[in-house]
């Protein structure tokens, strides 16, 4: 749980969207392994327009975080900016993703 408080004030700090994926380490496995590759080249690409951070839907001291967004399918990804969820997006593709990305990225 710390780790994801302190990514949270990391991409705050930055001005920049932090992109939360919840996977299931047991529940729509198969899904979540066919996204990662897809999930780490969009995470290496942009690693200077967002931040990344992966949360474990399966691991109990998670449970009330994806209740509390709605996540009832996995993958799910939140777009975070400052402290709030702008954005959910539910098991996109590549060019989803990157979308999302550019349109909550500040320019420079």
């Amino acid at each position: 749980m710390d780790d994801l408080y302190e990514a949270v004030e990391n991409a705050n700090e930055k001005k920049k969207p932090l992109v939360l994926e919840f996977i299931g380490s047991t529940s729509y496995r198969s899904t979540c392994e066919f996204m990662k590759p897809i999930v780490e080249s969009v995470a290496n690409t942009y690693k200077n327009k967002a931040d990344f951070c992966t949360v474990d839907f399966d691991n109990n001291e998670f449970k009330f975080l994806a209740k509390a967004f709605g996540v009832q399918a996995l993958p799910t990804f939140l777009m975070i900016m400052g402290y709030s969820a702008v954005e959910k997006i539910v098991a996109p593709d590549k060019q989803e993703l990157i979308k999302s990305i550019d349109n909550l990225a500040p320019t420079k």
